[in-house]
């Protein structure tokens, strides 16, 4: 026989099931109305990407995505050497991601490193010559890498970039401004330079380098309306050709020479010390002053375009036969 207190407890049992219940449907239907957490992301060079998070907390960055995540406001929990660099981001956007932990190379990253720090996302670029392991990358967190072949590729990833940030970016409204202003440089100056030849180079660690046809600073000098020399602009292999300093002396024929600067507008230390050599000075541009700074093209952020703006420019406006 039961006791009205059996009872009692019977129905608070009762009561306490259908109240589960009621809250595991409540949390049933309100989970079907949650925007998904996870996505699957499509043309990367590991083919399809799944358990994306849609808002990433915690990214590592891999090689040439640095100071598009750093210019989106991103800071990252870890990256790649040489990543971030002073001389390419401001000093307030610098200060973010100065003391972001390295996790490796180019030639390799220490997956235990990258373990230690929990990321959600890894995410990167690949020319194809790095020998960077993903797939070990992939069993630590989702890895989307983007495929690339020259610098122009970098600025046209950054957009995706930002997706994957889970972040909306105006880049079509900006990259479409700076291509104005470049045209409207060309529509000013165009007959003053665009007959001319001129040349674009930098150095680093003692190897100079000059810009070709496939590099992100060419696009922008002739979307300017300057000339360019006819050596690094017919079918080059890559966005860059080595030159020794014994051959300065064939830019003897240039017209303009451009040098590699930082955001600041200095050189580096490598081509500061090229500008220095007598072979250079000796150069026609040089001794007529038409040597201009050009920030460089391997900066990936609004503010080294708009520096590229305002150098091709100052240049266009100060350039003396």
């Amino acid at each position: 026989m039961r006791t009205p207190r059996t009872l009692t407890a019977i129905l608070l049992v009762a009561s306490l099931g259908l109240a589960g219940c009621g809250s595991q449907e409540s949390s049933s239907a309100d989970a079907k109305d949650e925007a998904p957490k996870t996505r699957t992301v499509t043309d990367t060079l590991l083919g399809d990407v799944e358990g994306v998070p849609v808002k990433p907390k915690r990214v590592v960055a891999l090689w040439r995505t640095g100071g598009e995540l750093a210019d989106l406001g991103v800071t990252p929990v870890g990256s790649l050497a040489e990543e971030f660099f002073p001389e390419e981001l401001d000093a307030e956007t610098y200060a973010k991601v100065k003391d972001v932990p390295v996790v490796g190379t180019t030639e390799g990253v220490d997956v235990e490193k990258v373990i230690a720090l929990e990321p959600d996302l890894i995410v990167g670029m690949d020319n194809g010559g790095l020998t960077i392991d993903y797939k070990e990358l992939a069993e630590v967190a989702p890895t989307v890498i983007l495929e690339i072949a020259e610098p122009p590729d970098v600025w046209a990833n950054y957009p995706r970039v930002a997706d994957l940030m889970g972040l909306t970016t105006d880049f079509e409204e900006k990259d479409a401004d700076i291509k104005d202003q470049l045209a409207a440089i060309k529509q000013e100056y165009g007959d003053k330079v665009g007959d001319l030849e001129s040349t674009s180079l930098g150095a680093f660690d003692d190897v100079i380098y000059v810009d070709t046809s496939k590099s992100l600073s060419y696009e922008r000098i002739d979307a300017a309306g300057f000339g360019y020399s006819k050596k690094y602009s017919d079918d080059p292999e890559r966005y860059s050709e080595e030159l020794s300093a014994e051959n300065l002396a064939g830019l003897a024929d240039q017209d303009i020479i451009f040098y590699d600067a930082g955001i600041d507008g200095k050189p580096t230390p490598g081509t500061e010390a090229m500008l220095e050599l007598a072979t250079f000075k000796r150069l026609p541009a040089a001794r007529a002053g038409n040597v201009f700074p050009l920030t460089s093209g391997t900066i990936y952020t609004f503010p080294a375009a708009q520096g590229q703006v305002d150098d091709l420019r100052h240049a266009a406006e100060e350039y003396q036969p």
